[in-house]
């Protein structure tokens, strides 16, 4: 099985819409997504939220924001994460809205009770970068664009503590596919 990143596209079309407000995680990755997101598609950086305190521009609403690097559990909140949301996949709840959220442990039902070992290795940002490839947004990246694309949120550890869960996700999120769709 493998990412169906045009579904993604359809089903969370705003991935793609330009001159959108966005929210990031305080951390390097969600700085990137931030950097890449204005540079490709003119995004506002308006906001920080490191899951407990929200900083947000006057007068926004945050319904009118893109969280990035945030998994929010809120229908009318689109967000796109990648960090394991569910302890107990067999527990459902009645609250649970992740359906505007792109989130890759979600898509391949992984929780952290069962599946912790096998949960996404990588960035939100890679995740983008595919999406946004398939979508003909970005056709290859710079060079100079490698050394920060390893070290965000610890792929470069890790690619050699957990190297079979990280080529299980490189074949899933077709990265080393020349046709990524």
């Amino acid at each position: 099985m493998t990412i169906n990143y045009e579904n993604i596209i359809s089903t969370h079309s705003w991935i793609l819409e330009k001159d959108k407000h966005c929210i990031l995680s305080p951390d390097s990755d969600g700085f990137l997504c931030g950097l890449f997101m204005s540079n490709l598609l003119n995004w506002n950086i308006s906001g920080f939220y490191d899951g407990k305190i929200l900083v947000l521009s006057n007068g926004l609403d945050i319904a009118e924001c893109i969280f990035l690097d945030m998994d929010i559990n809120r229908r009318n909140i689109r967000s796109i994460g990648h960090h394991i949301v569910d302890y107990n996949k067999r527990l459902t709840h009645f609250n649970v809205q992740y359906s505007s959220c792109i989130q890759p442990n979600r898509m391949r039902n992984f929780d952290a009770r069962a599946d912790f070992q096998r949960k996404y290795p990588f960035g939100t940002i890679h995740l983008l970068l595919g999406i946004l490839q398939v979508a003909g947004l970005i056709r290859q990246l710079p060079s100079n664009a490698l050394w920060p694309l390893l070290f965000t949120d610890g792929v470069w550890n890790n690619l050699f503590g957990y190297t079979e869960n990280c080529l299980e996700w490189i074949n899933y999120l077709k990265i080393d596919d020349n046709n990524p769709k």
